[in-house]
């Protein structure tokens, strides 16, 4: 009976699969590796941009910021100056609008005078109700002023007058005027001058007065 040793068959056999394991080792290895740098790679060339982006963000965030301190400044410059020009106007008008009101008072006081309006208005009120119209030959001198007060542009006017009907006039004097609104006969108080013998009456009226 002849023996074969098989032995070193399956030596070369086992260095064989030996080798070839190692050469797929060292090519999966060589694989991941590549992997490993083309990731890292790509990640730091990310990182680079991200961070170029950043610093881009900030350069424009610094710049907005010079920009928009700028703008704030000029900003509050133009509303101080706004503030100035109006406080001026105000005073104008504090000091020029009672001029103008005590005007329009004096002409609904004076002979041949009488309130401002607007003759187109007038004549429409007139044709809705004849008794809107205010009488030009009355006789101013039925009526005078013993006290005005004023705050908040709303007035109170006290005085006296012969009778009621010479405070109606008045009154409807008042109503037509453009300086004045809102005007409320408020009570009308009957007295007499015992040493005169003369009777007339004291009035209150209030108003809101425009300026």
């Amino acid at each position: 009976m002849i023996r074969i040793n098989l032995f070193p068959v399956r030596q070369a056999r086992l260095r064989e699969r030996g080798k070839q394991h190692l050469v797929i080792g060292i090519g999966v290895l060589s694989v991941v590796v590549a992997g490993i740098v083309v990731y890292h790679g790509y990640e730091t060339a990310q990182n680079e941009e991200l961070q170029q982006r950043v610093h881009a963000l900030r350069q424009a965030v610094e710049q907005l910021k010079q920009e928009l301190g700028d703008y704030e400044q000029v900003k509050a410059q133009r509303a101080e100056l706004q503030r100035q020009r109006e406080a001026i106007q105000r005073l104008q008008q504090n000091r020029a609008g009672p001029v103008f009101l005590m005007r329009e008072l004096s002409d609904i006081l004076s002979m041949g005078k009488g309130p401002s309006f607007d003759k187109a208005e007038y004549e429409e009120a007139l044709r809705r109700d004849p008794n809107a119209g205010f009488n030009p030959n009355w006789d101013v001198r039925r009526v005078w002023l013993t006290s005005w007060e004023e705050k908040n542009h709303e007035v109170v006017i006290k005085g006296s007058a012969k009778s009621s009907d010479d405070v109606a006039e008045f009154t409807k004097r008042l109503k037509l005027s453009p300086f004045f609104s809102d005007v409320y006969w408020q009570q009308t108080t009957p007295q007499k001058d015992e040493k005169r013998n003369v009777t007339y009456v004291n009035f209150d009226l209030r108003c809101k007065v425009s300026y």
